[in-house]
């Protein structure tokens, strides 16, 4: 079976994440080493300065060593804990939508048969006896293939976010060996949980749509027969845009609050506006040149036929007046309109009788 192109570059970002943990590791621990290191330093010197007795001493001693190990254990079992954190939520996410392991490839696959399915039936509909009706096929197809296309998109870059977070800031860990660096492994935690969350919530929404469009392929191969079949079209097109409006717009929205900080902002509306109006652009451009071709075609095609009607007649000569009768009557025709000078070209003055 041939692996579509997202599940390809999935794979990919996937194989990698080994690679990226074995790069990062060594350094995290280096660094954890230093900071730790200058964490007990610090912490001696201002003991020291402070003049504390032993059993002050002890208890510094022992709160610090608590504290470094802990994020010390973190960093040693972190390759296991982390990669557990984000694949609970999307396994989470995958058994409530009911869908399994669905791969971004699928969705890619879903808006193919969808926008193939409309083409069909524009080319049934027929360009020449139905133009505009198999015009808004056309247009509905190429926007239902881009809208899913993105929300496969959206997919790719949750899961290979996730691989990000587990392998390559990994490194982040390192920085729990001191008190001024320790918030970055706190927020390396976040991270990891906000991206599973955002993951969770991507397979809740792909599972009620990829539901719901199943449907709309059988819709789409029966639209060319349908009783308005540009309606259907867009209505198929319509209900892809909403569906890739939720899987756009409510993960963020979820991630934002989570962490804190607004995600539905004017320029994430612009981000997705923005590729759809340049896809209607397009088509419609698509669409003028092919009216426009098929003008030319029926243009030439009438021209020619006038050029052959017009043959037949031939033209006055240059001597003398043309003789003007009535079709193949031999009748003459009516008199000209005005009369004319011979070489001058213009008309005579009127004659006024004389009183």
């Amino acid at each position: 079976m041939q692996v579509s192109p997202p599940t390809q570059f999935l794979q990919t970002f996937q194989q990698m994440r080994g690679q990226w943990f074995a790069a990062v590791q060594g350094p995290a621990q280096t660094l954890f080493g230093l900071l730790a290191l200058i964490e007990f330093a610090w912490s001696a010197a201002v003991l020291a300065l402070e003049r504390t007795d032993l059993q002050s001493w002890t208890a510094g001693l022992i709160r610090k060593l608590m504290w470094i190990g802990a994020f010390y254990a973190l960093l040693v079992f972190g390759p296991t804990w982390i990669p557990a954190i984000v694949d609970s939520f999307t396994q989470l996410g995958q058994q409530a939508s009911g869908v399994g392991p669905l791969q971004p490839g699928a969705v890619f696959q879903r808006g193919l048969d969808l926008g193939g399915a409309l083409f069909g039936g524009a080319s049934n509909a027929g360009f020449l006896a139905n133009f505009g009706t198999a015009m808004a096929m056309v247009f509905a197809a190429i926007l239902t293939f881009v809208a899913f296309c993105f929300i496969s998109i959206q997919l790719v870059a949750a899961l290979v976010e996730s691989y990000i977070v587990v392998a390559a800031a990994f490194f982040f860990l390192g920085f729990g060996g001191s008190r001024w660096s320790a918030p970055y492994v706190e927020k390396y935690i976040a991270l990891a949980v906000g991206v599973g969350v955002k993951i969770m919530i991507l397979y809740l929404l792909i599972g009620v749509g990829m539901a719901l469009s199943s449907g709309w392929v059988a819709v789409a191969q029966a639209v060319a027969t349908s009783p308005n079949p540009a309606m259907g079209a867009l209505d198929i097109f319509g209900e892809s845009l909403i569906f890739l409006a939720l899987c756009w717009f409510v993960p963020k929205i979820v991630a934002g609050v989570l962490g804190g900080a607004p995600a539905f902002t004017g320029g994430e509306i612009i981000a997705v506006a923005t590729p759809i109006v340049y896809g209607s652009v397009m088509a419609g451009k698509a669409a003028v040149s092919l009216a426009t071709s098929g003008y030319s075609a029926l243009a030439g095609a009438g021209s020619a036929g006038g050029s052959a009607l017009t043959a037949s007649i031939a033209p006055p000569g240059p001597s003398g007046p043309a003789d003007i009768s009535n079709g193949s009557s031999g009748q003459p025709g009516p008199p000209p309109l005005f009369a004319t000078n011979a070489g001058t070209g213009q008309p005579p003055p009127p004659n006024i009788p004389k009183a």
